[in-house]
């Protein structure tokens, strides 16, 4: 007997979602910054079997912070991230009574539209691919994928970076002669009018 060669489908246990491979092999998902993959891992646990809750999805700090997002800058960089890569679409914006609300564009529109800013038409499921063609080649050893810097680093820059900037602006400050000279000067006091004779 020749040897089955029949291919077997392979199941999970509970509801699933499928993932595109095209996008998980190219160099766009490779590389993501740590905080952008994991943010775009819990939107998909955001959905539902098959996305079904696509467009409905709620990134908002109170109900993210379940998820171990305790901070809203690092959540507010990842999200910023996934929408300028095409990864994330605004369905509804935020107000004071409602939350801001987003879509995987991975996934086609699946809920509610009438609570909805968007139309099914707002994105297609290609966005991710932008104009570049090197976004859809998987990394090699010849060029491999490099993350996007960490938030946390990008932040530790900016604060040096400030830091030298008001040093060299303190310092500068000091030097400057003209500067002393207004900052120590002293306004006369009034003196009488001197009587005039006849």
């Amino acid at each position: 007997m020749g040897r089955d060669r029949k291919k077997h489908g392979i199941a999970c246990e509970g509801p699933w979602l499928p993932v595109p491979i095209e996008f998980l092999r190219s160099r766009a998902c490779a590389e993501l910054s740590p905080h952008a993959a994991k943010l775009l891992l819990t939107v998909w646990v955001a959905l539902g079997p098959n996305a079904g809750r696509n467009g409905d999805i709620s990134l908002a700090p109170k109900a993210m912070a379940v998820r171990g997002w305790n901070s809203r800058a690092t959540l507010h960089a990842a999200v910023c991230e996934l929408e300028s890569a095409g990864l994330l679409c605004k369905t509804r914006k935020g107000t004071r009574l409602d939350c801001t609300l987003w879509a995987c564009t991975l996934y086609p529109l699946d809920c509610d539209l009438r609570k909805l800013e968007v139309t099914p038409s707002a994105y297609t499921q290609n966005d991710w691919k932008g104009s570049e063609r090197e976004h859809l080649q998987p990394p090699t050893e010849a060029s491999p994928a490099v993350w996007r810097r960490a938030r946390l680093k990008i932040d530790e820059q900016a604060r040096k970076a400030m830091n030298d900037a008001t040093k060299r602006g303190q310092k500068k400050n000091s030097d400057d002669p003209l500067r002393n000279e207004i900052q120590n000067f002293v306004p006369p006091r009034n003196k009488p009018a001197l009587a005039q004779g006849p």
